[in-house]
């Protein structure tokens, strides 16, 4: 199923490589588009729409337990 969605994110920006109109071609690093052709993986066009499964999570923070002693979780 893909999304059509229009938005531009602060954590990833619009690119090629995360539209639901490009493919990755084998062994190259060119995407095939289906409005524009092949295309690099960094471009962007006006019919960018948002492939939500193609984008990257951020990974979460660890905790710091270094900063965490015992008596902190005494009342």
């Amino acid at each position: 199923m893909q999304s059509i969605i229009k938005i531009n994110t602060d954590e990833q920006k619009p690119s090629c490589s995360i539209c639901i109109y490009s493919r990755k071609l084998s062994g190259l690093k060119e995407l095939s588009c289906q409005k524009r052709g092949i295309v690099f993986a960094d471009f962007v066009c006006k019919k960018f729409s948002l492939d939500i499964m193609a984008k990257t999570a951020r990974r979460k923070r660890g905790l710091d337990r270094s900063r965490i002693a015992q008596e902190d979780f005494c009342i």
